[in-house]
């Protein structure tokens, strides 16, 4: 197994292989992983185990139902492994939401047998270039094409629409109360200004430093607490003296860095 996995995850990661060979045999051609992994920013309280299992036939009700029964014995093994990700076909990689069939895919502790679960350009940018090869082709063998443009321009709405609810919409403001949410808007805004900025994709924590080196020294402490918190060992002080005077800030942050990207890359 590549030395680029951490060690913490190995065993769940090569129980799932295992298993899915076993239980499925002939069903899995090809096992990816993305994400937080391949961009060497995986930390096990936080991070999900990200994959994508290219599988060799329609799935069938059999099918389902074992996925279902490995996805749940291996939980149950493995209760602080979050693996979440997609069972797709050959033929939907790199490609748009809209272009790919409803497949099976598991996320929060569910195996969820249709539907969508999304594949952004930062999901097909990471696989191509960072991605781990477990099982199947090298990850250099696979055509996924990028367009670098659409998704600049995806990535300005997703400023305007998805980042914006967390300034204003209550339910989203809320997050920032506790630390999940504050790693997870501060960081995130930031990974968008990084790519708008600089053409390419970073993971949260190269995002943040990214940030502190960029941007005014007064967000330089709501910053170093997401950090903090996406770095977080067992016991970890937080710069804030109360959640509320936190939230307050974040929320300022937010909306200042979402001003700056709409004015510097429209």
């Amino acid at each position: 197994m590549s030395a680029e996995i951490p060690e913490a995850i190995k065993p769940l990661v090569d129980a799932y292989i295992a298993t899915i060979e076993t239980e499925l045999p002939g069903f899995m051609s090809a096992f990816y992983l993305h994400g937080s992994i391949a961009l060497g920013d995986f930390h096990p309280r936080s991070s999900d185990i990200d994959f994508v299992t290219v599988i060799s036939r329609q799935s069938t009700a059999h099918d389902l139902e074992s996925l279902k029964r490995i996805h749940h014995t291996l939980k149950r093994k493995y209760p602080q492994g979050k693996l979440s990700g997609s069972y797709l076909q050959a033929r939907d990689l790199g490609q748009a939401n809209a272009n790919i069939q409803p497949h099976p895919h598991y996320d929060n502790g569910v195996v969820r047998v249709s539907g969508f679960q999304e594949m952004a350009f930062v999901t097909w940018w990471t696989l191509k270039y960072h991605g781990l090869a477990l099982v199947g082709p090298e990850l250099h063998a696979l055509h996924i094409a990028q367009d670098w443009d659409e998704f600049i321009v995806a990535t300005r709405e997703n400023m305007s629409s998805y980042w914006v609810r967390f300034t204003r919409e209550p339910v989203h403001m809320a997050w920032l109360l506790w630390d999940y949410g504050i790693q997870w808007a501060v960081l995130g805004v930031l990974r968008q200004f990084y790519t708008l900025n600089e053409r390419y994709i970073a993971s949260k924590t190269r995002a943040g430093e990214y940030g502190l080196a960029q941007l005014p020294a007064r967000w330089h402490r709501i910053i170093q607490e997401a950090l903090s918190i996406r770095n977080q060992s067992e016991i970890r002080s937080s710069l804030y003296g109360s959640r509320l005077n936190r939230a307050v800030n974040a929320l300022r942050f937010l909306r200042f860095l979402i001003d700056l990207c709409n004015t510097r890359f429209t």
